[in-house]
């Protein structure tokens, strides 16, 4: 005789299976997050398909929902790691946590006079999105998939106020498995 207890949860992406049910539940979801801690329940983490099921949240109350990056692949970010919802009695309330996919790279910059770039400055792609950010000491922070590309750096609308950053990280992926990449390069 075999004897199971959990839950199913049924969703628009297929099934959950998941420990205990509680009245009230949360179903989260964060793509390309797979292992990702869940803090609110010991031993949960977020599947293949980027899904969990919290069994156990207080209805009609602010619930904090967590997510611990630490076990998840170096080339996802989480865009957020918390959320607050107060869900309804006996609901399955879906959290959504956005995630960006890609290399993470760090681009030592200067502009062609040899000065740093300004701090929090905006990195924009070829297709004007966002992809990055100037931290300190002129660093370009950057999540992109895109081995090799050309960036704008903007600080302000006047054509003084960005340069145009052009990196290849090609050889540095051929070579190792590194969780941070780092190259350097001239802002024009």
């Amino acid at each position: 005789m075999v004897s199971l207890t959990g839950n199913i949860v049924a969703h628009r992406d297929g099934i959950l299976f998941g420990p205990e049910q509680g009245q009230t539940m949360v179903l989260v979801y964060a793509p390309d997050a797979a292992g990702a801690k869940v803090n609110n329940t010991t031993g949960l983490s977020v599947n293949k398909d980027g899904y969990a099921v919290i069994p156990y949240v207080t209805p009609y109350r602010l619930n904090d929902i967590t997510l611990d990056p630490q076990e998840m692949s170096t080339n996802v970010e989480l865009e957020e790691t918390s959320q607050r919802i107060a869900p309804f009695a006996g609901s399955i309330t879906k959290v959504d946590f956005s995630t960006k996919k890609g290399y993470a790279i760090y681009i030592a910059a200067k502009t062609s006079t040899g000065e740093n770039l300004p701090f929090a400055a905006q990195v924009f792609d070829q297709n004007n999105e966002s992809v990055g950010i100037v931290a300190q000491g002129s660093m370009v922070y950057l999540r992109t998939q895109k081995a090799q590309d050309q960036l704008y750096v903007k600080w302000g609308d006047d054509s003084t106020e960005q340069c145009e950053i052009t990196y290849d990280v090609t050889a540095q992926l051929a070579q190792d498995q590194q969780n941070l990449i780092m190259t350097e390069a001239v802002c024009k």
